[in-house]
């Protein structure tokens, strides 16, 4: 054994979205950040190039962008295997609440998101203001409507775009 341990990138860059997501509603109680509304909202946060029309957030289009329509509908058990993650390292919470899991960020969640000072975190808290913002006031069922006609939107162009 090398004593060298092994980092999986993906999984930080997913709880890393969570959590930022997550600390833009420390304060708010309006918000139930359930496991859905998680999904939810972190489908802005991977592919804010495709869900958000804002020219001045939004600066340079994504490679994994073009293909967001792959992706919906999320993988539950992937969520709840992040969700999972961050509580073992007490970074967030989870609260049972009318039935209902609610996920809230810890003290230590949000100093590790106050440490975070690269360029992606930066675009990442961004777009969860701009999500608490504008998004939070719709409902589930809209939101997700806005998912799907953004991405078949995007896997419309990229057809248009090899027919030419």
């Amino acid at each position: 054994m090398t004593g060298k341990m092994e980092v999986n990138s993906e999984l930080i860059l997913h709880v890393s979205r969570i959590l930022v997501l997550l600390s833009n509603f420390s304060n708010q109680k309006s918000v139930r950040t359930t496991l859905d509304k998680i999904m939810l909202f972190d489908f802005y946060m991977k592919y804010p190039s495709i869900m958000i029309d804002d020219e001045e957030l939004i600066k340079a289009f994504s490679y994994y962008d073009y293909y967001s329509y792959y992706h919906w509908k999320p993988d539950r058990e992937e969520y709840q295997q992040y969700l999972r993650y961050l509580i073992a390292k007490r970074l967030i919470s989870r609260d049972i609440s009318s039935n209902e899991f609610i996920y809230s960020i810890t003290a230590d969640g949000i100093q590790v998101t106050e440490d975070m000072k690269s360029s992606y975190s930066h675009s990442l808290k961004s777009v969860a203001a701009y999500i608490k913002k504008h998004i939070t006031k719709l409902s589930d069922t809209k939101i997700e409507l806005d998912i799907i006609s953004k991405s078949l939107y995007q896997k419309q162009s990229k057809a248009e775009g090899l027919t030419l």
